[in-house]
């Protein structure tokens, strides 16, 4: 029977392990198996809302292990730190932080992408990124103990309008914009549940880009009609701001005064892991991805295919496809039925990535582009907007656990919710 390895549980590699499960795993057709350093997936398009307390990542996570039982494939939790292509094997950390070689027959690396510091010095140091889940609830807390002691100043002593918590993120995209959305009702909330003193008056959030505008991706009027919400929610819009350096009291750009800062969180840009760099002589791009062949196979191997954000493919356009949750759903259903269709000896399919548009959420609102066909575009924005893009995730999640049962893990999850979101913000003295 064939080993077919996958190696990381995001969007398109928990999809693909779902779909070859169903497939090939039910009919005995090949064991398959997939390995995450985690033990449980949440959708990394919302990551900002785990860390702003909005989403409570213990009803919205997927557990692999319980997913593999129910989709025929088995789950290996540990860290994949090495490949040996001639032995067709893959070396991962256990939970013992044991070495661990594992054969394969067929692998595919879908590991994701990490922050992008390019290089700036003190941003490892004084940072915080936003990766996964683990660091979206490092986040969440480093977010809520500054909240807290806070509090705690202005319990002792009357507060004045220069007594701010001062945020700066660094990185106009999609995950900066959104963060920063949020942070305002995040202290509301935290006021709302015992700390009345605390309101969104008492923030002071800069998003910083280096380009000309916010949100490259969407049209310039869109980015703009975004822009005007932040600054309306008393958020800083700072472009063509350039970061040459962090330190303990915030960034200094390239030319003006220093962007002084109690937290500091970078989401300027993304790259592929370091170690995938030349892995097993494997081919790989400057931001660590690995380059596969239209068929998503690596351009040295064949038995290796690459999706998601580690996936350097080329498309016709002359741009590789972008580092997205769409681009890696897109990717794995193409991978899925390349990798049937070898075991069946037919022929393999091209990826060709549409852009089916990009919507920003902005909290209670959200403002963005939806393509038809991947061509005509539509400008959404509103309440219409803000149900496309949670229509999105409901799609992810439908698409690995069925419709019927995304429908009862909404309401489990909306229950969950209820009971649990205002203990996030209690108790945090």
């Amino acid at each position: 029977m064939k080993k077919i390895i996958i190696i990381g549980g995001g969007a398109g590699g928990l999809e693909l392990a779902t779909d070859l499960g169903d497939k090939l795993g039910k009919g005995n057709q090949a064991e398959i198996t997939l390995i995450d350093k985690n033990s449980y997936h949440l959708w990394k398009p919302l990551l900002h809302e785990v860390a702003t307390g909005i989403l409570n990542e213990q009803a919205d996570r997927i557990d692999y292990a319980k997913q593999g039982q129910q989709h025929n494939f088995q789950f290996n939790q540990g860290t994949f730190t090495n490949l040996n292509r001639e032995e067709k094997q893959v070396i991962i950390e256990n939970l013992n932080h044991e070495s661990v070689s594992i054969p394969y027959d067929i692998l595919v690396m879908a590991i994701g992408s990490t922050s992008n510091d390019f290089g700036t010095p003190g941003v490892k140091e004084h940072c915080i990124f936003l990766d996964d889940q683990n660091a979206a609830i490092r986040l969440r807390e480093t977010l809520i103990a500054k909240f807290s002691s806070f509090c705690s100043i202005i319990d002792e002593h009357e507060s004045t309008t220069e007594d701010k918590i001062r945020i700066a993120i660094v990185g106009g995209g999609a995950t900066g914009v959104e963060l920063a959305s949020e942070l305002p009702h995040m202290v509301e909330t935290f006021g709302a549940c015992g700390r009345n003193k605390m309101c969104s008056d008492l923030l002071d959030v800069s998003v910083i880009e280096a380009t000309d505008r916010i949100l490259p991706a969407l049209p310039e009027k869109t980015a703009l009609g975004i822009t005007e919400t932040l600054q309306k929610r008393g958020i800083h819009v700072l472009t063509k701001t350039m970061i040459t350096k962090a330190e303990s009291d915030g960034f200094y750009p390239k030319e003006g005064d220093t962007i002084n800062a109690d937290i500091m969180i970078w989401t300027a840009g993304v790259k592929a892991p370091d170690y995938l760099k030349d892995i097993a002589g494997l081919e790989s791009s400057r931001s660590n991805q690995l380059v596969v062949k239209p068929t998503l196979q690596t351009t040295r191997d064949d038995n290796i295919f690459v999706i998601g954000d580690c996936a350097y493919a080329m498309q016709d356009s002359g741009r590789a496809a972008p580092a997205t949750a769409q681009a890696a759903h897109q990717m794995a259903k193409i991978c899925y039925e390349n990798i049937v269709n070898m075991l069946n000896n037919k022929s393999m399919k091209s990826f060709n990535y549409t852009d089916n548009g990009t919507i920003i959420s902005l909290h209670d609102t959200a403002q963005g582009v939806v393509k038809i066909a991947g061509k005509r575009e539509m400008n959404v924005k509103g309440f219409f907007a803000l149900t496309i893009h949670r229509l999105l995730y409901r799609m992810h999640q439908a698409s690995l656990l069925g419709i019927f049962k995304t429908i009862r893990f909404v309401k489990a999850s909306k229950e969950m919710y209820k009971n649990k979101f205002a203990s996030i913000f209690t108790h945090q003295d």
